[in-house]
């Protein structure tokens, strides 16, 4: 798991890894830096948030090992991008495959057998 949080106050906390080296370059010369923003990876206990702390955004990672790591190897995760994943069990009717459409329905794909498109023609 990848938590984004921003701070009020600096925060002195080894869990939290500071991104602000992130935001200090000219292509971020509007962003306020009265804002401190970190990054924790391999999730966090609801008493590790610190005050006047809040969550910007999570994400869920693989599974792995992510202690100890530096914020160029979590931009190399960024950069690699998100799985998604849904469970088969949403299939329900359906044999095993299935689908989600614009509505966000579950759908079952229409396959049709031989027999039923020679009497069709």
């Amino acid at each position: 798991m990848m938590i984004f949080i921003n701070c009020a106050n600096p925060a002195n906390f080894p869990l939290y890894l500071d991104t602000g080296t992130c935001l200090n370059g000219a292509k971020y010369s509007n962003v306020s830096l009265s804002i401190h923003s970190y990054v924790i990876v391999g999730g966090m206990k609801a008493s590790d948030l610190m005050e006047k702390c809040s969550f910007e955004r999570m994400t869920l990672l693989p599974v792995k090992d992510y202690k100890n790591m530096s914020f160029k190897e979590i931009h190399s995760l960024l950069e690699y991008g998100f799985e998604l994943s849904w469970h088969s069990s949403r299939c329900g009717r359906c044999a095993t495959i299935c689908y989600i459409d614009d509505s966000y329905h579950t759908k079952c794909p229409v396959v049709l057998s031989i027999s039923q498109s020679i009497q069709s023609s």
